[in-house]
């Protein structure tokens, strides 16, 4: 084979693995473009949450509910949960209502199971710029409880599950910009 056919063999590909290499680099530099920090309302990448406030007479639930909030801020990994001097933006909560009601009944018209319902308030506020980014009005979790001996226990469970559905709805809709 001779010196002129074979560089035209070469460059005949020449077009071809170019065309590969572009697609290959522009795929993996708009693909790296996105990532989930970014992507938070505002910007923000870390988040303070202080003791929440309670309208209620109970007010051991706004603890609870503040330190559950930490926990599965932390959990989710999305936003960073840091002190509130060194935090982008401040999640304020209060709770605004706490009701057990009977949910279910015996045939004699004996409450078998209660239905606990909280209801929360919520606000994120940007540290650097006193905006609110994001309210959270009356987002509501409930769960259920059976009246027996043991109520006060069934009742703390329920307040549990309670409070983890409001604190996921919490982080599902701060942690997404759309």
């Amino acid at each position: 084979m001779d010196l002129a056919r074979y560089r035209r063999e070469v460059l005949r590909f020449y077009p071809l693995v170019f065309f590969v290499l572009f697609s290959f680099t522009v795929r993996f530099f708009g693909c790296a473009y996105y990532s989930t920090s970014a992507g938070m309302i505002g910007g923000i990448q870390t988040i303070g949450i202080p003791v929440a406030e309670s309208l209620t007479a109970e007010f051991v639930i706004a603890e609870r509910l503040s330190e559950r909030a930490v926990e599965l801020y932390i959990e989710d990994g999305r936003l960073r949960v840091v002190d509130q001097d060194r935090a982008d933006a401040i999640l304020y909560l209060t709770v605004i209502s706490i009701i057990d009601e009977p949910f279910t009944y015996s045939a004699s018209d004996q409450t078998e199971q209660y239905r606990l319902s909280m209801r929360i308030n919520g606000k994120l506020v940007s540290v650097s710029r006193q905006l609110t980014l994001k309210e959270f009005d009356s987002i509501e979790g409930w769960a259920t409880y059976v009246s027996s001996l043991n109520q006060d226990e069934n009742r703390d469970q329920a307040i549990d599950k309670s409070i983890d559905m409001v604190v996921q709805e919490l982080i599902d809709t701060s942690t997404s910009s759309w």
